[in-house]
C-alpha cells in the first residue's frame, strides 16, 4: 500500500463564519484568508482527545471504560510578515471558523465533495515564540472550539 506524502498537500482557512458546520459552500470556504503560507512547518497542531467513563463496579476485577467527552485542542504558530497578516487577524477573542483540508494539493480550490474539519474557534491571547539561531520570527495562538466542530465535514 502505497502512503499519501502530504508535504504541499494541506490548505488552512480562516472564514468569519459559515453557514453550515457539517457542510460549508465552495464560495464561503474560497472567500476565508488562507493561513497554510503563515503556518510553520509543524505549526498546525489539532488534537481531538477522548475522555474516558469508568464502568466498572466495586465487585470488577478489571477497570472497564467506555469513550466520553470528546476534547479538541488547537493551538497554531504562525510566522509574521511583513503585514503580520495572520497576527492583525487573531486578536484576543476573535471568533471565526478554520477549515482544514488535507490529502488535496493546496493549489486546488475547494470544490463540492471535498472532505475538511470544519472547527469554530476563539482565539486566546497570541505569544511571541522564544527567537533562535536560524530561526523566522514566529508567535503562538492557542484557541478554543466554542461550539460543537465537524471533523468530517464536506464541501457542499
Amino acid at each position: 500500500m502505497a502512503v499519501i506524502i502530504i508535504d504541499g498537500r494541506v490548505r488552512v482557512t480562516w472564514c468569519n463564519s459559515v453557514a453550515n458546520l457539517a457542510a460549508p459552500t465552495a464560495s464561503e470556504a474560497n472567500g476565508g484568508t488562507r493561513l497554510e503560507q503563515l503556518i510553520t512547518p509543524d505549526g498546525l497542531d489539532i488534537k481531538i482527545g477522548t475522555g474516558s467513563v469508568n464502568t466498572s463496579n466495586l465487585g470488577s476485577r478489571f477497570t472497564t471504560a467506555r469513550a466520553g467527552r470528546i476534547t479538541p485542542e488547537v493551538g497554531i504558530t504562525f510566522h509574521h510578515d511583513t503585514v503580520d497578516t495572520a497576527w492583525n487577524l487573531f486578536q484576543y477573542r476573535t471568533t471565526g471558523v478554520l477549515l482544514v483540508r488535507r490529502g488535496i494539493d493546496k493549489e486546488t480550490a475547494f470544490a463540492s465533495g471535498q472532505p475538511l474539519q470544519v472547527l469554530p474557534l476563539e482565539a486566546g491571547m497570541a505569544d511571541e515564540v522564544k527567537p533562535g539561531p536560524d530561526s523566522t520570527h514566529d508567535f503562538m495562538v492557542p484557541f478554543f472550539v466554542y461550539l460543537d466542530p465537524e471533523p468530517r465535514a464536506v464541501i457542499a
